[in-house]
């Protein structure tokens, strides 16, 4: 193994023992973002859009909102794992739990990993004038919608794909809509070809 393959692994074992308190609700929410029941998708995207219009209904401040979050975020985290030894205790874990905890375990330290790269890309390297340009371009861009479209639609969104995104990758769905549109395509050159004759 190379030095790299080590830290890896070391990276993946210590991401595992941090989050073995959380790894039924892990294992169970990975099962509910891939799809894994037909109705899933349905309750994913539910869920986000009832959290949406209650946020958009209480309007609360940034500050009042981020607020809420830590403190959400911190009593989960401290009474989460107690509750569910009281409630998931007696939920015997198999080998298959456990290959999905893994596989979650695994794409979350690569998706580290790439938010690394891209760290040491963007902030540690020196960048050429052509880089600025595009990237000043595309971020006024970004300004420029985020100016037009309210930004709660934008966040909702934004949190939309990011949670159906898993499961559209699962159930192969955009293969299914490249071979559609490929296969419309090449009808339309055939159609094309036959007429030129």
């Amino acid at each position: 193994m190379t030095a790299s393959q080590v830290d890896q692994k070391r990276a993946l074992n210590k991401l595992k023992h941090d989050l073995e308190p959380f790894r039924t609700a892990i294992v169970g929410a990975y099962g509910v973002l891939t799809w894994e029941k037909q109705y899933y998708a349905g309750v994913v995207f539910g869920s986000i859009s009832v959290l949406y219009l209650a946020l958009w209904y209480l309007d609360f401040s940034l500050i009042t909102l981020v607020s809420l979050l830590g403190l959400i975020s911190i009593l989960m985290d401290y009474m989460f794992p107690t509750v569910s030894r009281l409630v998931f205790g007696s939920v015997n874990w198999d080998g298959d739990q456990e290959a999905k905890f893994e596989d979650v375990c695994s794409q979350v330290c690569a998706i580290k990993a790439n938010l690394a790269t891209w760290y040491e890309y963007l902030f540690k390297e020196r960048k050429s004038t052509v880089f600025v340009i595009i990237s000043s371009i595309g971020l006024v861009g970004l300004a420029w919608i985020g100016a037009l479209i309210n930004n709660w639609l934008l966040m909702y969104l934004a949190t939309l794909l990011i949670a159906m995104w898993p499961g559209l990758q699962d159930k192969d769905v955009f293969k299914a809509i490249t071979q559609k549109a490929s296969k419309i395509i090449n009808e339309k050159i055939q159609c094309g070809k036959r007429k030129l004759q």
